[in-house]
């Protein structure tokens, strides 16, 4: 190669020398992955470890203000970024460890890969780094949610939780390797794929560390030849002064192979404020606007197809994915554009003739793109939609095994039905059955009354190898409601074997046993999830439950009050002391309980229904009445509610109102035979002897073998004149 040398001569330069800060390098990056196995390793032996050292733990700060490893390590690397710029890619990081051994690997069998050079694609980690760290903190602003620190947690029991199971990580290792490196060049993935690096390259743009150059730099070119990060050194030295590309890894290749000793690590001005010398060399070409186009279209069609196919949703697969469709498609525009088409290692397209090879990656592609919209795209609508219903049954998934629940509103029923749908649709879909989607199926099949498919699907979902604790205990939730009492409290002892902190399995073991009548177990069982959980409200509401149970009411103040000091919020808690305090004729102290709730929570319908009752109590009927229908229009699924409204307006002689609230009940859940049963007990009190019948022969139709039910239809029949018809009313099993 020949260079001009500094007095307008040549010189004559060899080819690039073997790089020995590559063996440092690799040195680092193998200790690097010894830590990480002996990490592995104290983790699978012991159960219990430091959790995982890896960027994307930082999302469970973004998401629910978690503090972890993870966070801790990812902000140190970016702070380190901003001193000695982007080195954690090139000295740390296991994924371009992978690429420079794909990309030596083939060059050896004789296939050198080239960079791709998409603008537009490059911007697409930037967009993925957004998606995963500041998107989920766009949301919480937006909900009001607040950011103070709601735990931490430097070690885990369940490392392997967040990452993906054993092949889809293999997969992701080769695609994310070999294939992305032969078709989009030398850390290829690092280039158009990954969302740390993006975060790193930001940081690096103010680092004042960088790589810089001497006057004795003779552009020989070695430093670009050599740079395995498709940076063009020997152009941005030569205009700069130093290396501006936030793809610079701080290899150290081009500073050890450079001939004159030019090129050095140095701090200095950092590159966002760089100025272009007025001799610049013209930058590389770039892509036709149509390809950067198509590219970037093709990316975005790419990574939503493969996360609706792949339901497990993993992040860095369906990037890596993605950015590999892009290119084959990219390639079948060229094929239509341009003359000549080459890949690595082979001719496509030479002279205007398409080569075999050439018709079988076209035609792959476009069958690739074709299936990926039913198998792909309608996936990924469907689990939008899916998501959508999930979070509008929150509240309905939080009541349905708690006692006297209300029954779903009309809403409820309709989300309930396009969950169902849209995971049906995907369990059709999609290449893969998950955890979310089979527990998305469970609960849409128990929201309709499909008690069979729900239990069906549920022991599919237990199935799963990251099935946790949460899972276990809906399965004794299960198990509890279907009467199975003797298994659903194994169950429940199961879950706190494996985590005793498990508060939602500490409370319904201890309701479970109580309900048996054995107080002195449930005691026990609240007392031992205290020594782990000491300042658990749900945890001392429960104990304070069961010493007003054990006859010892002042203890039971006591733990509710400080169950209350903790969680402000806690609604049923508030709700217990005011029954007690009214009890034992305390109504001031009662009203001050409800009313300090709703300085905090206006609109809790609970709260305003348990004020509603303590002005029944303290002789205001008209202001009870007030604030239970309050109650009602901020949720009308309350029954507990509506029944006790139509009894204070019964007690108050205001008969048409009662049927009216109970008509209104019976318009949410028209299948309702006891508030049939009340409508038709109603109407007759209050004259209306041919709507009780009416409402008696609806009662009759729909009570099936309901002895108690059936029993007051034949007495409002009887009592409004039809005693034949009453006569003739029997259960269904005898018909």
């Amino acid at each position: 190669m020949a260079a001009s040398d500094s007095q307008g001569g040549t010189t004559t330069v060899r080819g690039p020398r073997a790089s020995r800060s590559t063996r440092w390098r690799a040195a680092v990056l193998v200790l690097v992955h010894l830590l990480a196995a002996i990490h592995i390793a104290h983790w699978m032996s012991t159960g219990r470890t430091v959790s995982p050292l890896e960027p994307s733990e930082a999302m469970e700060f973004a998401k629910y203000s978690v503090v972890n490893a993870g966070l801790i390590f990812f902000a140190i690397t970016i702070l380190s970024t901003l001193v000695l710029g982007r080195w954690f890619c090139g000295w740390a990081c296991h994924l371009v460890a992978l690429q420079d051994l794909s990309r030596a690997f083939l060059i050896r069998i004789g296939l050198r890969p080239r960079p791709l050079r998409s603008r537009w694609m490059a911007l697409m980690p930037i967009v993925a780094a957004g998606y995963m760290f500041l998107w989920p903190v766009i949301y919480r602003v937006w909900i009001g949610d607040p950011f103070e620190v709601s735990g931490v947690e430097m070690t885990r029991e369940g490392f392997w939780d967040t990452f993906p199971a054993w092949w889809p990580a293999v997969f992701t290792f080769v695609l994310c390797g070999f294939v992305a490196v032969y078709f989009l060049g030398a850390k290829g993935f690092c280039t158009y794929a990954c969302p740390y690096g993006a975060v790193f390259g930001l940081a690096d743009r103010l680092s004042p560390g960088r790589i810089r150059v001497t006057e004795d730099c003779v552009q020989c070119g070695h430093c670009t030849a050599t740079c395995t990060s498709n940076v063009d050194i020997s152009r941005e030295v030569h205009d700069y002064g130093m290396v501006v590309d936030p793809g610079c890894m701080k290899c150290m290749d081009c500073v050890s192979v450079c001939p004159e000793n030019a090129l050095h690590f140095g701090l200095g001005k950092p590159a966002l404020l760089a100025r272009k010398r007025e001799d610049a060399r013209p930058p590389r070409p770039r892509l036709p606007l149509v390809e950067e186009a198509t590219a970037a279209l093709a990316f975005s069609f790419g990574y939503f197809a493969i996360r609706g196919f792949y339901q497990e949703r993993g992040f860095l697969l369906s990037v890596g994915i993605a950015a590999v469709f892009a290119f084959l498609v990219l390639t079948v525009v060229r094929l239509v554009r341009r003359r000549d088409v080459k890949i690595p290692g082979a001719v496509l397209k030479e002279g205007g003739k398409l080569r075999p090879l050439a018709v079988v990656l076209g035609g792959g592609t476009l069958v690739l793109s074709a299936s990926a919209v039913p198998f792909g795209l309608v996936p990924e609508v469907n689990t939008w939609r899916a998501n959508r219903a999930w979070a509008e049954l929150e509240d309905a998934r939080a009541r349905w095994f708690e006692p006297g629940r209300a029954s779903l509103s009309e809403a409820e029923l309709a989300s309930a039905d396009r969950l169902l749908e849209s995971a049906g649709t995907i369990r059709a879909r999609s290449g893969v059955r998950s955890l979310q989607n089979t527990m998305r199926l469970a609960w849409g099949s128990l929201f309709v009354g499909d008690i069979q498919s729900f239990e069906q699907r549920l022991s599919e979902a237990l199935l799963f190898g990251r099935a946790g604790v949460g899972l276990k205990t809906l399965a004794a939730d299960q198990m509890r409601a279907r009467g199975d009492l003797p298994r659903a409290e194994a169950a429940y002892r199961a879950v706190l074997d494996e985590v005793p902190e498990h508060v939602p399995a500490v409370i319904r073991l201890a309701e479970l046993l109580g309900q048996s009548e054995r107080l002195e177990d449930a005691q026990e069982v609240v007392e031992a999830g205290l020594l782990v959980a000491p300042d658990s409200p749900p945890l001392l509401a429960q104990r304070g439950t069961f010493r007003l149970i054990a006859g010892d009411p002042d203890g039971a103040v006591e733990d509710l009050r400080a169950a209350i000091d903790l969680n402000p919020e806690f609604i049923e808690a508030r709700i217990r002391l005011s029954e007690l305090f009214a009890q034992s004729q305390r109504l001031e102290e009662a009203r001050e309980v409800i009313e300090g709730g709703l300085a905090v929570l206006p609109d809790a319908p609970p709260l305003v229904a348990q004020r509603g009752v303590l002005r029944l109590f303290g002789g205001d009927p008209d202001g009870a009445v007030e604030d239970l229908r309050s109650a009602l229009a901020l949720n009308p699924g309350l029954t507990s509610v509506r029944d006790r409204l139509w009894r204070v307006l019964m007690e108050l002689d205001r008969g048409q109102e009662s049927a009216r609230v109970i008509r209104d009940g019976l318009l949410l859940d028209g299948a309702s035979v006891v508030l049939r049963a009340h409508l038709a007990q109603v109407l007759f009190m209050t004259g209306d002897r041919d709507g009780a019948a009416a409402e008696a022969r609806r009662l009759a139709a729909e009570a099936g073998n309901n002895a108690a039910l059936l029993q007051v239809a034949r007495e409002v029949l009887r009592a409004s004149g039809f005693a034949a018809e009453a006569d003739q009313i029997v259960p269904q099993s005898v018909r």
